[in-house]
């Protein structure tokens, strides 16, 4: 092989890490973040490999660390602040599953128009959303949001109070198809004024499902869902146009903390109440 042909390969990898790195510097960025984004083509398939890794090295999980991070960098009370330093840890050292600001302020939006009083959050992570939710709400209105992962539900009621937020969301770590069947006797909910959607994407159009036929949802219920684009939530969008039972708006966004990778958001309001009774939920 031709000596200088033989050197530009050896030398390829050793430069593309090179501009990677510089990159990476000039973007204010840790070298971590940019192994941690989400990749189209395999979201996650790196971000977890890194994660784990981490979390061997420092002897903690991401959700102890972004809430080290928010602890010293926000005031307690202050919803904006946390907000803040959740969105700062994010964008510069660990990408994380959190809606982040650019689809908060979508969320807000749809949360703000709904004027939801009784609010239902399958999937909160570490709180995020919850906050945002419960800041556009009425003020009477309450949040019951809930979360699979343990070490995820009990960061988010520290993040969530830390926000000034306790007394308005109820944090459940359980699993949606667990939680749905018993809002009536077990949360004292009758019907649900709005649902947010951002937990197994697999499990949205079943869990939406769920809510109609146990008579959750009233004609004007707001079913909303993150991730519904790109490598996201499988079906939901066709469902919720398909079924008849909706007036659909689908927002377009980029994936949080990471601008060029397409995702989006889809609003329902439900107009099909006198279809369901709760009769096959048992309730």
């Amino acid at each position: 092989m031709d000596r200088r042909l033989y050197g530009a390969l050896v030398a390829a990898p050793a430069v593309a890490v090179g501009l990677y790195a510089l990159y990476a510097y000039r973007s204010k960025k840790s070298l971590y973040f940019w192994f941690n984004v989400p990749y189209s083509g395999g979201r996650g398939t790196f971000r977890g490999l890194f994660v784990k890794a981490r979390n061997f090295i420092y002897r903690n999980t991401i959700q102890d660390r972004l809430w080290n991070y928010i602890e010293a960098r926000s005031e307690e009370g202050n919803a904006d602040s946390v907000l803040a330093a959740f969105d700062d840890y994010c964008y510069n050292y660990e990408w994380t599953w959190a809606i982040g600001d650019k689809k908060a302020a979508i969320l807000a939006k749809v949360v703000q128009e709904a004027k939801p009083k009784v609010t239902l959050e399958l999937g909160t992570f570490l709180g995020y959303s919850a906050i945002i939710i419960a800041q556009n709400m009425p003020s009477d209105g309450k949040l019951i949001t809930v979360e699979a992962n343990p070490k995820s539900a009990e960061i988010a009621k520290k993040i969530i109070s830390r926000a000034g937020f306790g007394d308005k969301v109820t944090v459940i770590n359980a699993f949606s198809y667990d939680v749905i069947p018993n809002l009536h006797h077990d949360y004292d909910v009758e019907t649900l004024d709005m649902v947010f959607l951002d937990h197994f994407k697999t499990g949205y159009v079943a869990d939406l499902q769920r809510l109609e036929k146990g008579g959750f949802l009233h004609n004007g219920s707001v079913a909303f869902a993150d991730n519904v684009d790109g490598e996201g939530s499988p079906g939901f969008s066709e469902y919720i146009r398909k079924s008849g039972h909706y007036e659909c708006q689908f927002y377009e966004a980029d994936v949080e903390y990471f601008a060029g990778v397409s995702d989006g958001m889809d609003r329902g309001i439900f107009k099909g109440a006198d279809m369901f009774s709760g009769e096959t939920l048992g309730l």
